[in-house]
């Protein structure tokens, strides 16, 4: 089998590549930076093999995806869409690590044409997104009716202060800065982003933490795969994304300052856009401690409350990591890859083919995941909670 990991050079894309790489023929690490490639793959070992890639390349994107058997797209999700339409015209599966809601929305939309040409793509296929749908599909499924869907992203915070970010930038940046959308009432709406804080008790050692709300792929799809559940409720909350709140503090300044806007402004004649401006000087700030970071602990934390055999009922679903090993990626780093790398064998063997645009809760296989998951160091948990009596 022949992957092909687009991005494979980043944060999350080298994680993949080293997951691929212990049982795959062949991992093509496809990225802008071919030096940076070229240092992945010969960290992956002999299976894997370099390559530069421009994904807004037509010409040259296709003629990479040639011949492979599916390709992982963990470059920014500004560029899902090019990349879907040239997996579309070769004809090869495709995954993703996420939308960020809207261009999820606008991907979904393909869905006719990826089933007319025979064609899987599987859209937000890391942690969040990711592994919180898969959960979120299989508590539903244990249910007669859904209420609502709670999702919870916690990790054991970044205590350096660092600036240094566990997944791409750019990412953290639009989710700090833009609206955040929840479910609610059965009606989409907007919410200030990091909003309606809330402390969450988290399996143990993270335990209680601050989180909030943000903008995410979950909210998009899941209250519309389980519209027949009748749902009504769907948010999306996390921890500072790993950070320090002290960090995310002087990010929310930032934004408050304008400093992450990518629209231009002119500054002494000149057209300067604040976004580039603050992107190349993040990129000169010293790298987190890597042994502290590896420390962490991260947990996916899926609540389902609905009604089953006529009681109301709650369903948690936990999935949480051990510590990473010294030296190794973060645990929030092997919960984004693990998953994407299990799915894309199944989509490059043929044992998931199901034609057509799909979100995680759709189509995956929930047991068989987590038990991959298990391999990687990953606990997964269900807790019921119903009332057996009461007064009255």
């Amino acid at each position: 089998m022949k992957i092909v990991v687009l991005g494979g050079a980043g944060i999350i894309g080298r994680a993949i590549c080293k997951d691929l790489a212990q049982d795959l023929e062949q991992v093509v690490v496809a990225d802008q930076d071919l030096v940076a490639a070229e240092a992945v793959a010969r960290k992956a070992g002999n299976t894997a093999s370099a390559r530069t890639v421009d994904v807004t390349d037509t010409t040259e994107l296709e003629a990479l995806l040639e011949g492979a058997n599916a390709c992982i797209n963990s470059v920014n999700y500004y560029f899902n869409l090019e990349v879907m339409s040239a997996c579309l015209t070769v004809g090869v599966p495709y995954l993703d690590l996420g939308g960020l809601f809207h261009m999820t929305r606008k991907q979904i939309e393909l869905h006719d044409e990826f089933e007319a040409r025979g064609v899987t793509a599987v859209l937000g296929m890391g942690s969040c997104p990711g592994v919180a749908n898969v959960q979120a599909g299989w508590l539903a499924g244990m249910l007669d009716t859904v209420e609502s869907v709670r999702i919870f992203n916690g990790s054991s915070l970044n205590q350096s202060d660092s600036l240094a970010a566990p997944y791409a930038i750019q990412t953290i940046l639009d989710e700090i800065s833009m609206p955040a959308i929840i479910f609610s009432e059965g009606q989409f709406k907007e919410q200030p982003p990091l909003s309606q804080e809330e402390h969450y008790l988290f399996p143990e050692p993270i335990g209680w933490a601050k989180t909030h709300l943000s903008l995410h792929s979950e909210v998009a799809t899941i209250p519309l795969s389980l519209a027949d559940k009748g749902i009504r409720e769907c948010t999306f909350k996390i921890s500072f994304f790993g950070f320090s709140e002290a960090v995310i503090r002087k990010l929310q300044f930032l934004v408050e300052l304008g400093l992450v806007s990518p629209e231009a402004v002119e500054v002494d004649g000149a057209h300067v856009r604040p976004r580039a401006m603050l992107m190349e000087l993040l990129k000169r700030l010293p790298k987190a401690d890597s042994e502290r970071v590896s420390e962490g602990y991260k947990a996916v934390v899926t609540e389902v409350s609905g009604n089953a055999g006529g009681q109301e009922v709650i369903l948690r679903a936990v999935t949480i990591s051990e510590p990473a090993k010294e030296g190794a990626e973060t645990s929030t780093t092997r919960l984004v890859a693990g998953p994407a790398a299990i799915v894309a064998r199944w989509l490059a063997s043929g044992n998931l083919d199901r034609a057509g645009v799909w979100p995680p809760e759709r189509v995956i296989d929930a047991e068989s995941l987590f038990a991959g998951l298990a391999d990687r160091g990953f606990t997964t948990s269900l807790a019921r909670k119903e009332t057996i009596a009461s007064p009255g």
